[in-house]
């Protein structure tokens, strides 16, 4: 005669074993939706507009963290909501935040505060022209412009950025593996 008190036992841990596996996988999806959702968002460069600092394509992690514990820089990269286009998001870097005055020359210079910005991430050998202008960034409020001066869409045309739609301060290049 079998011995199903045997049988029962190694059934018992097959169960026991299995829910372990799947309450471990479930673990992990909720874990990976809060990172997600709470800490890490990742992002797809749309445009040019920040050559040669991201590429069109280059897959970056946004960390969402980074102005809740801390304040907006000038230079960090930031993601934001677009204010013009519902449901776009983009990246550039702060030019100004709130309080500055920044200063666009023709000859292709950026005065912060009177200061001349010096900017070594900008493409060597472009030729940058700005129309002579100056904006006051406001209360709550941010300058930004892509690296790629020529090819950006940014603050000098459709205005300060307000510090709401920030979402998240760029992170790191994580796709493609060349780029890291």
């Amino acid at each position: 005669m079998p011995d199903f008190k045997k049988n029962g036992s190694k059934t018992s841990e097959a169960i026991h074993e299995a829910l372990g596996y799947l309450i471990a996988v479930i673990g992990a999806v909720i874990l990976a939706i809060l990172i997600r959702i709470f800490i890490f968002e990742p992002f797809i460069v749309p445009t040019p507009s920040m050559e040669p600092t991201l590429m069109v394509g280059d897959r970056v992690i946004i960390n969402k963290l980074s102005y809740k514990l801390g304040s907006i820089e000038r230079g960090d990269i930031v993601g934001f909501h677009s204010t013009i286009e519902e449901d776009k998001d983009l990246v550039k870097r702060v030019i100004g935040i709130e309080g500055d005055e920044i200063m666009l020359t023709g000859e292709g210079n950026i005065f912060v505060n009177g200061e001349k910005m010096m900017e070594n991430y900008i493409m060597s050998g472009q030729s940058i022209e700005y129309l002579n202008k100056t904006f006051a960034v406001g209360e709550n409020e941010i300058f930004v412009m892509g690296d790629n001066r020529n090819n950006s869409f940014d603050s000098r045309y459709f205005g300060m950025i307000p510090e709401e739609n920030i979402f998240g301060e760029f992170l790191i290049v994580y796709w493609p593996p060349s780029r890291w």
